[in-house]
């Protein structure tokens, strides 16, 4: 946000306040043109870098029904090795469901894969697995 009043008409300044953190900076008109696009990206940087790692925070990698589960009820993802099938994604989906919660389903599957070593079994069927999945509920 640029504040500008009319203190700062008189010391030729305006004021620069974060939204994401409340600081506040006092930037001469002459360098507005540079430091407003320099606090942006900094801005930028800053906002992407908490969000990852929230994100980080709240996935866990899996690889049992009952880590599954304890990763659920914890209110995060659970990034697990699964054998891409609908019908074991229905089965995740009911058998996950709770009397407060709503079944998990898949999110994604990743662009990155994690390596998923030969004979790795899919955490739900017990199948061989053929990717991991980002699994999780709505609220």
């Amino acid at each position: 946000r640029i504040e500008l009043g009319p203190k700062d008409m008189e010391n030729k300044s305006v004021v620069l306040a974060r939204r994401d953190t409340g600081a506040k900076e006092f930037v001469p008109w002459d360098q507005v043109g540079t430091r407003v696009p320099e606090l942006l990206d900094q801005i930028q940087t800053d906002m992407l870098s908490k969000a990852k790692e929230r994100y980080d925070a709240c996935v866990e990698t899996v690889a049992t029904w009952d880590e599954f589960m304890a990763a659920l009820n914890n209110k995060h993802m659970a990034m697990a090795p699964w054998a891409d099938e609908e019908a074991v994604e229905e089965d995740v989906k009911k058998r996950s469901a709770t009397a407060d919660a709503m079944g998990a389903k898949t999110l994604c599957i990743p662009f990155q894969q994690p390596l998923l070593p030969e004979g790795t079994l899919c955490f739900a069927s017990g199948k061989p697995a053929k990717n991991w999945a980002l699994w999780g509920r709505s609220y």
